[in-house]
């Protein structure tokens, strides 16, 4: 199975530890990113506030969550942990139609992208994850979806409240893969 190509759902933190996450949110920024697909540009693809999650002896309890659970799903070895972004979604906030596969010469090999649901799912209207085209994720405080690079995914936009989400994108300078998935 391709990395590129790999779609699921799985729960991963509790709402306590997603309110500990939260707590290293703390200088957003807006953030709009033009837009690549099917060889055409959107220039305001899209609309959110963003800040990486800095990582540190008091976030690696995050990144090692994270990797030992994937461990359990993926023949990988891991070299460095993902990068993580957090995603701060409100009204009128959102995200286009896009893969999240880097095609710049040189770049380092996207493999897939994980996002961990923050919020309540009752603390928002609309901001629905659309993979592929066909897949809502689920919208459980702590649950992430796990998808291939190559896979298109949007967030619709935000109709009412606000949603957060912490995203990774993990790439050849996060891990060595081994072997085909056994998911």
């Amino acid at each position: 199975m391709n990395l590129r190509k790999l779609y699921y759902e799985f729960d991963l933190f509790s709402p306590q530890e997603c309110g500990d996450i939260l707590l290293f949110n703390n200088d957003l920024e807006f953030t709009n990113y033009t837009i690549k697909l099917d060889n055409k540009f959107v220039e305001n693809g899209s609309s959110m506030k963003s800040q990486n999650l800095v990582e540190n002896k008091n976030t690696e309890w995050i990144f090692r969550k994270l990797t030992e659970k994937l461990n359990k799903k993926l023949t990988v070895k891991w070299i460095n942990n993902p990068h993580g972004v957090f995603r701060y979604y409100e009204k009128g906030d959102y995200f286009l139609e896009h893969t999240d596969a880097v095609d710049k010469i040189d770049a380092d090999p996207r493999y897939f992208t994980v996002t961990v649901q923050l919020s309540e799912s009752n603390d928002y209207t609309g901001g629905e994850v659309i993979i592929d085209r066909q897949h809502t994720i689920g919208r459980k405080i702590g649950t992430a979806a796990l998808w291939g690079a190559d896979i298109i995914h949007e967030v619709k936009d935000i109709l009412k409240g606000t949603r957060n989400a912490l995203v990774f994108f993990v790439s050849s300078k996060h891990i060595k893969i081994l072997n085909k998935p056994s998911i």
